[in-house]
Order: structure tokens, then sequence, then C-alpha cells
């Protein structure tokens, strides 16, 4: 029996979704698609986890809502499809714990609905499509949304006491997120942080560019790397790896920019070079991202 699989994608990188099908996916044959819903035939379901998509599992198929049953989670495409207010309820009133199957309705048009299952992990955000659980913050950048989604989906023990290297930190949206957890940050950026930010007494700014850093410039302990620098990958990771390597900070949490088809096609290498560097590692791609992937890193 041929099974179906389906993804959520953010809109911004469909094409980077559609190279990454193309590279690794090759025998997997697209059955129906729309903006941000993708429905392919084939393929083995334990190898199916494409990383440019938010969420993936198995497609049950097209439903009649007379036929659908609780509990489910319900997804709509686009915020102009309007879910109905029972839909809605038994949606909020639905959790999943982790290791059983959620159960998501995806609402892709007027009166179109599909439904798929996947199996909820640790790193899956609780939330139906995986859609970001972060409503209108008054931050300085989208940063903020970013390493708030990627401390909550893995876990992080971002908390009172932990000191952070935040690298290309102006304007300040991650550094908000972190000092707002109690964190001690020291951000560096030749660029003017918000004025905001430089009130908090727990955040140093070090002006200069990143690459300037040595052994001597910092001299606090270091329990984690955090970077968003719009910079190629191999460019991020080759000075990340420099600062490690005397710091020794038991994490990264690091954004990397696929601005170009060439750089998703590198990531796997990235991952090897920090592995050997003696972390384990998880890349996800995050509600908020664009053309972007969390990469995530702790010591082994």
């Amino acid at each position: 029996m041929t099974q179906y699989f389906f993804a959520l994608v953010n809109p911004e990188v469909e094409s980077l979704f559609k190279l990454e099908m193309k590279l690794y996916y090759p025998q997997m044959k697209l059955a129906y698609s729309r903006s941000g819903f993708f429905t392919f035939k084939g393929g083995d379901e334990k190898k199916f986890q494409p990383l440019m998509c938010r969420l993936s599992g198995r497609c049950i198929g097209k439903i009649d809502l007379k036929d659908l049953k609780a509990p489910f989670w319900a997804w709509k495409r686009t915020e102009e499809l309007n879910l109905s207010p029972e839909l809605t309820q038994i949606s909020d009133n639905t959790w999943f714990k982790i290791g059983e199957t959620a159960r998501l309705l995806m609402m892709v048009g007027e009166n179109e609905y599909w439904l798929g299952e996947y199996e909820l992990e640790e790193d899956h955000l609780q939330t139906p499509g995986e859609v970001s659980f972060l409503k209108d913050i008054d931050s300085p950048s989208r940063a903020y949304y970013k390493i708030a989604e990627a401390a909550e989906a893995l876990n992080l023990d971002f908390a009172e006491g932990v000191r952070v290297l935040e690298l290309g930190s102006a304007p300040g949206g991650a550094s908000q997120f972190l000092l707002e957890q109690g964190c001690e940050v020291i951000g560096v950026d030749p660029a003017l942080m918000d004025p905001k930010i430089l009130k908090y007494p727990r955040f140093k700014h070090f002006k200069a560019p990143f690459e300037s850093l040595t052994e001597r410039s910092i001299r606090d302990r270091i329990d984690w790397i955090v970077s968003d620098i719009n910079l190629p990958p191999t460019v991020v990771i080759k000075e990340v790896l420099r600062l490690e390597s005397f710091l020794q900070p038991k994490g990264l949490v690091l954004t990397l920019k696929l601005n170009q088809d060439k750089h998703l096609e590198h990531l796997g290498k990235i991952i090897s070079q920090v592995e050997k560097a003696g972390f384990r590692i998880f890349v996800k791609h995050l509600p908020t991202h664009r053309k972007e992937v969390a990469l995530i890193a702790w010591r082994s």
C-alpha cells in the first residue's frame, strides 16, 4: 500500500524545501500542494524528516468533517481561512503527550480539510501545525522569537546565572529574551544596541566585530555561544569553533542563514565539523524562520 506524507512549509522557504526534496528524497513524488502545504507519495516514513519545513508526518488524506473524531489539533493554511468555533474549541482543549500519535486537522482551503498524524517528540512545539506560540512581542528584532522558540523546543537551560556570549547581538532581540530569563549576556557587535537593552546591568556590549575576539577579550566563564549573524554558515562556523576552542561553552545556539542553494548542500559538512569538535547536534527549522535553521549543540 502506497504511503502518503505531508509537510507544512513557511512560504519564504518553499524553494529551499523543493531543493531539499530533490536532493534527499528523489524517490518521493509530489501528490498535491498549495502554498504552505505539500503532500507526497512513496518513501519510508521512518526516514521522511525534511529539514526545511515546520512539521511533517503521515498524510491520511482529505476528510469530511462528519467523519472526523476527536481528539485532534486544528491548523489553517492562511489567516484568511476561518476554523469553526467548534473545531477551535476541540483543538484548544486537546493535549498530546510525548510519544503519542498526534492527529492534525489541516484546513487547506474553504471547505477543504486534510488529516495527518505524527509521533510527538520532545523537540516538537506543543502547538497545532508547529506555529509560533509567541504573539506581538515588543522587541528590537525578530531574533527574540528565534531564540525563544529554540529554547522552548529543546528545553534549553537559559536561566539566572547562565552566561551567554552573543555574536552579532545588535539591535538586541535575542539579548532581550536571554536577559528576561535572568542570563548574563555579553553582546558582540560593532553596531548600536537598542537603548532598553543597555539598561540591563547584566548586559555588557563589546562594540567590535566578533572576528576580533581573542582569548584575552573574554575573561568571564561562558556557558553558551549564541549567534544570528547574517553571514554564510561556513564563515560563522569557522569563527564559532575558533572561539569555543578556548571558551569551552557547554552549548551553542546558531541561526545559520541558507540564502543560497549551496548553503543547504553544505549543511551536512558543517554539522560534521561541529560534531568533530565534541558536540552532539540538533538542527531544526523553527516557526519564525525564513531561509535559515537553528543548529543547537551540546558538549558530548
